[in-house]
């Protein structure tokens, strides 16, 4: 600011302080303070949800998968050898074989459909955190994904591992109403914690598979049947997984479904999910037909591009809220020359060029919003630090992968809100200075 504006400013700052214009300035502050606080915490909540929604993904599957055209799958010894070639390719952190087929599973109340996934317990460990989603609890165990506790997540692998131990067919010792024991041999399946609700089950409950497959028995073709043992629950709080996915021991899934020595596919991951469009492309390079190779971005591309879309319609949607926050400080300036009008045109009489009185107004509304934008920075970040320590807002177990509301504050989107948020304030500044400049001094002194 030049000497000459800041004389003009002095003068035009009258000794009287008009309450109606203090009032509008006031209120173009807390206008802009709220938009840019707002837009803020929307938009670090959708952050956080997606943070979260991208990190169970990749924890509930592999970063890859290989398929194969065959419709019988992939078998055991080419797996080993597809295994190995990967391996050349890309650096792989832990592979497993799976299976994927569909049933029908009956419980206690009425059958549903259910995704079955034969997998390996000991190479799926490795594969995926298995310990964040498994529990022999239904919707009672509330999960903090962002608990760095080593001695949580060990305790939690360890439960997992006892889970998955008892997939495969095996013999246990189990006691009757009457007191007595005898040995059994029973089958392990974990399954999806809403579809467990549906079913109306519960740990040690019983639950019948009926698959497609046909047996032949004196009454004609009949569809397989096999009986399951529920020894755990899978909640990862993912819409479509938890109401759908059943887990079973990947021998036992041959047998029923009559594909020995074959399987659906490999699950890799790598060190690095981000990576995996990256790296899929380097494998499309090397292993082609009959394979054909997907990531967990592109199985889940419509769910992050709906994501996507959300954030950028809330971020235009409140910025509609610093835009009209900012009109007050049009408001504010506008009567602000009609009331020094008169200050206006003595000044401009006594020699005060038009960029003098232009730049004063324009300095004005630009202090207002800066100083919404700074408050409103200073409430938004404090504001999502206060939702993310502590358990203002509780998520029912079971409902989301999480229990608390996810914060994730990107700097540049901060940053960013800063820019725009000024930059609207100070583009309303433009026709109010624009007017005072223009005040003809002959006339108001003469109306005087």
């Amino acid at each position: 600011m030049g000497f000459e504006t800041f004389v003009v400013s002095r003068y035009l700052r009258s000794p009287r302080k008009d309450r109606s214009i203090s009032i509008i300035t006031k209120i173009s502050i807390i206008g802009v303070a709220i938009g840019v606080m707002t837009l803020i915490v929307v938009l670090s909540v959708m952050n956080g949800f997606e943070k979260d929604l991208r990190g169970a993904l990749q924890g509930a599957s592999g970063h890859l998968s290989v398929y194969s055209f065959v419709a019988d799958g992939i078998h055991t010894l080419e797996a080993e050898r597809l295994e190995k070639q990967i391996k050349e390719v890309i650096p792989v952190e832990a592979t497993a074989p799976f299976i994927n087929r569909q049933a029908l599973i009956m419980g206690k109340n009425k059958p549903m459909g259910t995704l079955v996934k034969g997998i390996d317990p000991k190479k799926e460990l490795g594969l995926v955190k298995m310990g964040r989603f498994l529990r022999k609890e239904l919707f009672n165990v509330k999960r903090d994904n962002h608990s760095n506790d080593e001695d949580q997540i060990e305790k939690s692998r360890i439960e997992a591992e006892k889970i998955l131990e008892r997939l495969p067919s095996h013999i246990e010792t189990v006691i009757n109403e009457k007191g007595e024991s005898k040995q059994v041999r029973i089958t392990g399946i974990v399954i999806g914690s809403q579809l467990a609700k549906n079913l109306g089950v519960e740990i040690e409950d019983d639950v019948t598979m009926i698959t497609p497959e046909e047996r032949i028995t004196p009454m004609g073709n009949m569809p397989r049947a096999k009986r399951f043992k529920v020894v755990g629950f899978f909640e990862s709080g993912l819409m479509g997984y938890d109401e759908l996915l059943s887990y079973i021991d990947i021998e036992v899934a041959q047998k029923v479904y009559r594909i020995e020595n074959r399987i659906s596919g490999l699950a890799i991951r790598i060190n690095n999910g981000e990576d995996a469009d990256l790296l899929k492309k380097k494998l499309v390079k090397k292993i082609s037909f009959p394979y054909i190779i997907s990531s967990w971005i592109e199985q889940n591309k419509n769910l992050f591009a709906v994501f996507h879309l959300e954030k950028l319609g809330l971020a235009i949607i409140l910025t509609l809220i610093i835009l009209i926050a900012s009109f007050n400080i049009i408001s504010s300036l506008i009567m602000l020359v009609i009331e020094k009008s008169k200050d206006i045109a003595i000044l401009k009489a006594m020699g005060a060029t038009n960029q003098s009185i232009r730049n004063i107004f324009i300095i004005q509304g630009s202090i207002i919003g800066f100083a919404g934008t700074l408050i409103g920075e200073v409430l938004g970040i404090t504001l999502c630090w206060i939702i993310a320590s502590f358990d203002i807002i509780d998520i029912p177990a079971g409902v989301y992968v999480g229990n608390r509301i996810p914060m994730h504050i990107e700097i540049w989107q901060v940053l960013l809100i800063a820019v725009v948020s000024f930059l609207i304030c100070f583009s309303v500044t433009v026709l109010p200075s624009h007017k005072a400049a223009k005040l003809d001094p002959i006339e108001n002194i003469r109306n005087e």
